[in-house]
């Protein structure tokens, strides 16, 4: 019989006595935690597995070598010492005010006193309570700390600054206190969504080893293919004859939905544990990362803050802008690597520098089909009555109506959004559109004799496209004829439509002017 899916299952206690699969990462987490340096921290997206790892960690620093049989850490040289543990998770910790923070806060530190049989006496304030319950502990042995969640009282309220940075204070002079602490700890590890910048929460604790684009964390969580074929094979079976294809089709179909994310330098892509695991139990390949709810502090950003669209479409930037942001100066795309929405597709070792996208084709749609909704201020029901009207007058090479819903499209964006744009903003939006139409489409092509816009087919039509603003759709399509942006479409067996499009804006409305030639 095979093992239960840890649907939702992140402790790991519970995984090994209640018989469901584990992929064995015992290896990573000895050579990172048990060979490495003592203090670390570790960002990922949400769902991504962090809870499990410290629960993992909890379990092995606590002693319990019995439940990690059959593993690979077992059969290793660890010693198997038994640590004291505090534990945390602070997404488990009410904090709706900085007050409730605090006080909960210190609440959670004397139950784990209490499970030690420890009395604090000077348990006034988190931090007091903290120094104390490491100072008793250390009589046991060297303490380890496992903070989950770091992060999730300042991004519940990142929306409301003042709050925030109240938030935040608290956190800064708690996690201070773990530096003074360095004698008696073993082990330190802080994990959450995102890397706020030391000089923000940890100016009092900077002797932190941040792991999250360390080659050597690179599938520490989340899935490899060969781990993806070791442990799943059986289910990946029963899921194929279910739908009778090959397996081969099936993992194909699962690479594209859920593969993808790459965390280092390293060439190496790992799968959406979240995602696998539920496709694999339902036997359906359907966007569930993004359905499991989309950060409120996410979406308000995209809905109320205009970042300029095509800065989504191609980024390229450092490395190490990725890995930090700030309350006061939260930059849109640092924000979309770390919570997984984009990630990294290349990395030039020369320059240092790395280009970001969508991971894979669950994100991308997922992500585009709110962000449209988000921009253009349509609901759902209205975007999926003109994304299917838009794909049968392209099928159908109705230009004039495919131009009347974009019109329509448009003229629900806000004018304070797009007053002051340029091409680039319509361009942008819609390859967005595009996207999330299912419809083969390239953006910014190449060619001998410059870029086209966008090149979009159907099963029987080529479409190519130029877009301008506030001048004319004749100047467009002159583009395209002049720069022979076809030419390297001719050996298709398709018709070539050129559509020259120009954007008439005003404080009113959004009008289209077209003109389309064929070859």
């Amino acid at each position: 019989m095979l093992k239960k899916l840890p649907i939702d299952v992140s402790s790991f206690e519970i995984m090994i006595k209640d018989n469901y699969l584990y992929i064995d990462k015992t290896q990573y987490i000895y050579n990172i935690f048990i060979e490495g340096s003592r203090f670390y921290f570790l960002s990922r997206p949400r769902r991504f597995g962090k809870s499990l790892l410290v629960s993992t960690l909890k379990e092995l620093f606590s002693g319990n070598k019995e439940l990690f049989k059959g593993l690979w850490i077992y059969n290793s040289n660890y010693e198997w010492h038994e640590y004291p543990v505090i534990h945390l998770d602070l997404s488990q910790i009410p904090h709706l005010t900085a007050q409730e923070l605090r006080k909960n806060l210190n609440n959670e530190l004397n139950i784990i006193a209490t499970n030690y049989n420890i009395n604090l006496k000077y348990n006034d304030t988190p931090e007091s309570s903290l120094k104390e319950l490491i100072a008793n502990l250390s009589k046991i042995n060297k303490v380890v700390i496992l903070i989950d969640e770091y992060d999730k009282p300042i991004l519940d309220h990142i929306n409301n600054i003042e709050e925030a940075e109240r938030q935040r204070e608290i956190l800064r002079s708690f996690y201070g206190i773990i530096k003074g602490q360095d004698a008696n700890l073993r082990t330190v590890l802080l994990t959450g969504v995102t890397r706020f910048a030391r000089t923000s929460i940890f100016s009092g604790l900077n002797n932190l080893n941040d792991i999250t684009l360390k080659p050597e964390a690179a599938q520490l969580l989340g899935y490899t293919q060969d781990e993806l074929l070791k442990y799943f094979t059986p289910y990946i079976e029963n899921f194929a004859n279910k739908l009778n294809i090959s397996n081969q089709d099936l993992l194909s179909d699962l690479k594209k939905y859920y593969n993808g994310y790459r965390f280092s330098k390293l060439d190496l892509k790992v799968y959406n544990p979240f995602s696998v695991l539920y496709s694999l139990n339902d036997q359906e390949i359907i966007n569930y990362w993004f359905k499991s709810g989309t950060p409120t502090f996410l979406i308000h950003l995209v809905s109320n803050q205009y970042y300029s669209l095509e800065t989504l479409n191609q980024v390229e930037l450092s490395i190490n802008n990725l890995d930090n942001f700030d309350i006061e100066d939260i930059e849109l795309v640092t924000l979309l690597f770390q919570t997984g929405y984009l990630t990294i597709s290349d990395y030039n070792q020369v320059t240092h520098k790395v280009k970001l996208n969508f991971p894979n084709y669950e994100v991308e749609y997922s992500f585009t089909n709110f962000l449209v909704k988000a921009l253009s201020k349509v609901s759902q029901n209205k975007l999926s009555l003109l994304s299917s009207q838009l794909i049968k007058a392209l099928e159908n090479n109705n230009i004039p109506e495919f131009c009347c819903k974009l019109e329509i499209l448009f003229s629900s964006i806000p004018y304070s959004i797009i007053a002051a744009e340029k091409e680039s903003y319509y361009h942008a939006l819609l390859q967005f559109l595009f996207s999330l139409l299912s419809l083969e489409s390239q953006s910014e092509i190449l060619t001998n004799n410059g870029r086209i816009d966008l090149a979009l087919e159907t099963k029987e039509y080529i479409y190519i496209f130029e877009f301008k603003l506030n001048k004319s759709a004749q100047i467009a399509l002159e583009q395209i004829k002049d720069k022979k942006y076809y030419h390297r479409f001719l050996d298709k067996n398709k018709k070539i439509v050129l559509v020259g499009l120009n954007f008439i804006n005003s404080k009113d409305t959004t009008e289209l002017d077209f003109i389309t030639e064929y070859i």
